[in-house]
């Protein structure tokens, strides 16, 4: 029996970029204004770009079409729109529901659960002082290669090699 695969080549190709997005946030941030306590922190130099580059974030979630990772991407919007410094308490709250809950979608996945293994490993780093920037480029890293992943399968569908 043949697989069907029911997405267009211009949607895998919009999804690829979506996937990639959040790996050039978090070298931009850096590479702009250096490495700060968090990526939060970005906020008070970037203001209403870093708010805009956040959502992009949530929105590029939301190309997945998946019900499941909606609550990642409403958390990412919370985290956008409250920011740090006038918000914070709302921020965090919201910062914590967006990589729990994706950690957690990452782990109970059938395909690629591993990597959900191994982004509850990088956990340790909120208990080590100035941790927190690395645990969130990493986390970042880890949730744009798992939507990646499957991409990349729904690639391989579309063109019969799978």
């Amino acid at each position: 029996m043949k697989k069907i695969a029911t997405i267009s080549e211009n949607q895998l190709k919009l999804r690829a970029i979506a996937c990639i997005y959040p790996v050039l946030y978090v070298l931009g941030w850096p590479l702009i204004y250096g490495i700060l306590p968090s990526y939060s922190s970005y906020y008070v130099f970037g203001g209403i770009y870093f708010t805009l580059a956040t959502s992009m974030m949530a929105w590029a979630m939301w190309l997945h079409r998946d019900i499941k990772w909606s609550v990642p991407a409403y958390a990412l919007v919370g985290v956008a729109l409250f920011d740090c410094v006038d918000y914070w308490m709302l921020h965090n709250i919201f910062a914590f529901i967006f990589f729990l809950s994706s950690t957690y979608l990452m782990r109970t996945d059938k395909r690629f659960d591993w990597l959900g293994d191994v982004s509850v490993t990088w956990y340790v780093l909120l208990v080590i002082p100035d941790g927190v920037f690395w645990f969130e480029a990493i986390q970042a890293v880890l949730i744009s290669w798992f939507h990646l992943s499957y991409v990349r399968r729904l690639w391989r569908v579309r063109t019969g090699k799978e």
